[in-house]
């Protein structure tokens, strides 16, 4: 069995290996098909085969009163000066001292949203996809390996990192059948500068020669092995910025009034009656570079859900818009974002390898685990949706 090295890209988009000579020089790249959401879809779907419709990721944040690790905030809610970045700042460090969550994101500062509303939400990833229990049910390849007693080296995953510093560092003084780097810093200068700016190609080119490095010592040391590079999304420029909150003033609404979550492109609304829904519904129609997501398009992208716990009704932000005011911030340093239509070409991220691919089938996120299975010679679980990369898809 060879030793298996893969890197994730997080946010690579296929045009952008023009600045990466070392893996643009492989024969065997794919673009590689995204989901409908970002970026905690689509880890919980590489990393278990599945699609969100299974593994039950989408957003962030989710409506969870029952459990959410601010329902002490209700009782403070009115008390002045709690509704301000500052008091927001002290109620998200205080709930992070409670709160166990160790997942990529953690509990985020809550930011656009009126306190009255925070204790309705919960964080719906509780643990870092490497961690044992990640998605109870779906093990992911990190867990199966582990299982199976194949030793894993995970490399550069350190929330508190934003470069390549821990992959610089890294040495093969053990090689384990599977080690996998990350290098998250690429989506985090993406949003900034965007992919195409020639600072963001300047550093693609940089760590396209660390991986270089990286791949010669594994060769030197080692001979023959398995090479995978792989990511999550590509990256979109904005264009414009969208108000939500002054669009619904226009038209005589307060949407402070509705129980909401605004991300970077994803408008999501709570009702408590068929009023509300008429009112939002109104107004969010008359938006033209958006609309509802309805119940096809929900399966059509594998993101229905069996509950109301991503939203009652969910408002799409089509590219290349980006909304002002968010649960995440204010946007106004986000110069590129994702997110947006898997069918968008410019939403796609890629598949390269050092082994022959020998059919042009698309590839998807949900393929991830079950090829590393089979280079492995592991058993693909039934319930997987993916397939094996070097197989060609059903139908």
């Amino acid at each position: 069995m060879k030793p298996i090295l893969t890197i994730f890209f997080d946010g690579l988009k296929p045009e952008s290996l023009e600045s990466m000579p070392f893996l643009n020089s492989f024969k065997d790249k794919r673009r590689m098909r995204t989901i409908l959401g970002y970026s905690v879809a689509c880890h919980a779907s590489m990393y278990t085969g599945i699609y969100p419709d299974k593994h039950l990721l989408w957003f962030v944040w989710r409506y969870s009163p029952e459990t959410s690790p601010f329902k002490w905030v209700r009782y403070l809610r009115n008390i002045p000066l709690m509704n301000t970045l500052p008091g927001k700042y002290f109620f998200t460090k205080t709930a992070r001292l409670f709160e166990r969550n160790t997942s990529y994101f953690g509990i985020p500062m809550v930011v656009n949203l009126p306190l009255k509303y925070w204790h309705y939400f919960d964080v719906s990833e509780k643990k870092f996809w490497d961690e044992p229990g990640y998605l109870p049910g779906y093990p992911t390849i990190f867990e199966i390996l582990r299982s199976k007693g194949i030793g894993i080296d995970i490399v550069g995953m350190d929330k508190g990192v934003s470069d390549v510093s821990e992959i610089e560092r890294y040495q093969f003084t053990e090689v384990k059948p599977f080690t996998y780097l990350f290098v998250g810093s690429v989506d985090l200068f993406s949003h900034r500068l965007g992919q195409d700016s020639p600072e963001a190609r300047k550093r693609l080119k940089k760590i396209d020669q660390l991986i270089e490095k990286k791949y010669e010592e594994l060769r030197k040391r080692e001979g023959s092995f398995n090479f995978v590079a792989f990511s999550d999304h590509g990256h979109i420029k904005v264009a414009k910025r969208i108000d939500l909150y002054a669009v619904f003033k226009e038209k005589g609404q307060d949407l402070n009034r509705y129980l909401h979550v605004i991300d970077a492109n994803y408008a999501r609304f709570w009702f408590r009656d068929d009023r509300e829904r008429t009112n939002i519904e109104k107004i969010l129609t008359e938006i033209p570079c958006g609309f509802i997501l309805t119940e096809d398009l929900l399966k059509k992208y594998h993101v229905m859900m069996p509950d109301n716990r991503y939203g009652d009704l969910i408002f799409y932000l089509d590219a290349p818009h980006v909304f002002s005011k968010t649960i995440w911030g204010f946007s106004r340093s986000i110069n590129s974002m994702h997110g947006y239509s898997p069918d968008y070409p410019d939403s796609d991220g890629v598949f390269i390898s050092n082994q022959e691919i020998k059919n042009d089938t698309p590839v998807e996120l949900v393929d991830i685990l079950p090829t590393f299975l089979s280079l492995l010679g592991i058993e693909i679980p039934p319930y997987v949706d993916g397939r094996n990369i070097w197989n060609k898809r059903d139908g």
